[in-house]
Order: structure tokens, then sequence, then C-alpha cells
């Protein structure tokens, strides 16, 4: 589901190599590069989960009878909280690659996510809930930045979607209108304090007796230089002690699956955690790239209950890129550094100078593969038509 993704065509691919029937659905009207696989076998659509999260259901859920569908796997947050909810009407038709209801809402829950890893040991980010105008006094007076975001990255209210944000602001004027924006749109905010450090994740296959094949990365470039998804990531050898403290996180949530978790780290070697994603993750194909083929074990258990080895030796210094991301970082370093920006922000030459690197011993690509070409350039193409179209 989901192939507009990149994670959606890592899993196409993965599952497509190994031999299994592969099916890829997308929104109605949305551009999915999945569907162009050579692995997928029937592409479809449905309608928009986020206008609506019922008819989205009914049409999988029909789907999947009339074409014997053995796993369906949900990548993202628009896809996965709506069958969540529904997962009981599949019985007997088809099975969720789903965790447990009750984790999939709290995987979703920044604020729980914050608070559970917090009584965990886990370093967090000074983080208030704000529910109501009035709270935001009791915010204490900072000339630090601030990341005003969504407590959930999407939430259903009478079938329609309510789409979270993430925003940055300095000054009490600016921290208060952006709140209060939120507040009208979603009921509460969270406000925490802007971590400067390097992004670094963590990625599990968590099943009830425990967790296996940990996996690791660091960052090399963001799609947004101030915090977003990565455009280019690399493998790096696992620390235990981190590896330790995130697998309990995502056991004490109860969690199911495949699931990453990220941090930022300070310059002391502190971690920071930033985020947890109880699904496929957009850079799933670097561990993939790097020996751990977490969409194949995944399926492998959904299909036969087979679990993975406990570990495997991956390769490290493996770097991925996604090209379209590579593209739209360089657009936005390109526009320079934003007005009140307080850190240091990437220039451009320089960048465009290391990400015009086509190719160097360890690097792949998420989208562009001369095996299956298709949705690489089909992707290209359609970024530079949208970008012409504005």
């Amino acid at each position: 589901m989901d192939g507009h993704s990149s994670a959606a065509l890592a899993f196409t691919r993965s599952a497509g190599r190994a031999g299994h029937w592969v099916a890829v659905g997308a929104n109605q009207g949305l551009f999915a590069a999945a569907k162009l696989s050579r692995y997928c076998q029937l592409p479809f659509d449905y309608p928009v989960s986020t206008s609506t999260a019922e008819a989205f259901v009914v049409a999988v859920r029909e789907f999947a009878r009339l074409n014997g569908i053995d796993v369906v796997v949900p990548i993202t947050d628009w896809t996965v909280q709506p069958l969540s909810e529904q997962r009981e009407s599949f019985a007997g038709i088809s099975r969720l690659a789903l965790p447990p209801r009750d984790a999939v809402t709290a995987a979703a829950d920044k604020f729980h996510t914050v608070e559970l890893a917090r009584s965990l040991g886990i370093g967090v980010p000074r983080t208030w809930l704000i529910q109501s105008p009035a709270e935001i006094a009791g915010l204490p007076d900072s000339k630090n930045l601030l990341v005003i975001k969504d407590r959930f990255s999407v939430r259903w209210k009478n079938d329609q979607a309510i789409f979270g944000s993430v925003s940055y602001a300095m000054g009490k004027e600016e921290v208060e209108r952006r709140i209060g924006e939120r507040l009208r749109a979603a009921g509460d905010v969270l406000v925490q304090e802007f971590v400067f450090g390097k992004g670094i994740g963590l990625s599990f296959f968590i099943a009830e007796d425990g967790v296996y094949l940990p996996f690791a990365w660091e960052r090399i470039r963001e799609i947004d230089p101030r915090g977003s998804a990565s455009s280019c990531r690399k493998s790096i050898l696992l620390d235990n002690k981190l590896a330790t403290l995130s697998s309990r996180l995502m056991q004490a949530i109860g969690f199911r699956g495949i699931a990453m978790v990220e941090y930022k780290a300070l310059p002391d070697g502190t971690a920071v955690l930033m985020e947890i994603n109880g699904r496929p993750w957009g850079s799933i194909g670097l561990p993939i790239a790097s020996g751990i083929d977490y969409p194949c074990y995944l399926i492998d258990w959904w299909l036969t209950g087979t679990l993975p080895p406990k570990t495997l030796e991956y390769r490290a210094d493996i770097t991925c890129r996604r090209l379209v991301s590579e593209l739209t970082h360089l657009s936005n370093v390109r526009i320079g550094k934003p007005e009140n920006w307080p850190n240091e922000y990437p220039d451009f030459w320089s960048t465009l100078a290391k990400a015009a690197i086509p190719w160097y011993p360890g690097m792949r690509y998420d989208d562009v593969w001369f095996s299956d070409p298709r949705p690489g350039w089909a992707q290209l193409k359609n970024w530079f038509r949208v970008r012409r179209s504005k």
C-alpha cells in the first residue's frame, strides 16, 4: 500500500525478488512510483483514506477478497491507523501486517512516546503539551528555538483527517501565534526545545519473545536542512547501549513488527530521542542494501510465523540516497538560510559538489535501479513536472 512512498517501493522490490506475487495500491489520482516497478503484478487505486476512512477500508478489503491477498502491508500513518481500527473486518479475508491496536495508538502519540522514554531513562527534549490558550503562559521564558508540532502526524474526526504539522518559532509573539494556529486546528499541540545534533537511527524486528536484527545509521543530508526526513544516510556500527534502550522503549509500547527509533547525537555523545516510526520508514532501503531485508522477514513472519535470525552482520559505511529527495534538499539550500535561523546552514555550492557525485564505492540509491529503472526515472520526471507547475 501507499505506492507513492519510498518504503512501498522498497517493499515491492524485496517481495518481488523473493518470488512473491505483489499488488501495489495507492491513493486515487496520486503518482505512485511503486506501481511502475517490474515486480508489481497488479496496481490498484483506492479512495483517499484521509478524505473518507470508511470508503478506503471497504475498498482495500474488497480488493483483498477478490484477489486472494494473503498479507496487506500498510506503510504510512494515513493507512495504518484506519486499517488498525477496522482490523477485525479482515478476518478470514487477509492478514494485516500491523502491530497490536494499542501499540499502533501508542507509537503514533508523540507525547506518550516522550513521557515513556523519559521514564525509561532515555534522553528527551524538554517538552510541553499545550491543550488550551491559557496554558501558553506556563511556558518558561526562552530565547531558544522552539519546535511547534502536533501530537499526532494525522488523526481522524468524523471520518476526516486532521493533518499534523511541524514549525519553528522564536520569541513570545511568534510562539503564541504558532501554538494558537495548531490549537484551533487540532485541539492540542506539543512544544519542544530544538535539539542541535547529528541525526542517528536504530531499527529492529520486534517479536513477543524479544528483539531481532538491530541496525544503525546516521544522516548525511535531510530534505529540509532544519529537520525532516533524510535524503541521504549511511549505515554505521551498532551502539549496544543505545540499541538496548531503544528496544526497551518499543517493547514497553507492546510493539510487534518492524520499527525505527531516531535520535539527535550531541557533541558530548548524549543521544536525545526525536521520534519513533511504528511502521515501515522512508529510509528502509538502507538496511536492505546493507544486508538486512526487513520487508522479506516481515512478510515471512506474517505468512508462516518464521522468525528472522537474532542478529546479522550487516555492512557498515553503505550510503543510500533518494535522488528526488536530494534534489529537494538542494532546492531548499539554494533558497538560503531562513530568517532568524540560529544554527549553521549548509552552503549551496559545497552541498552541490557533494551531492553531484553520482557514485562511489558503497553508494546505493533508494529509487534509481538499473535492474528496475521505471520507478526511479518516472519519479524524477514527476519531480520536474511538479516544479514547473508551481
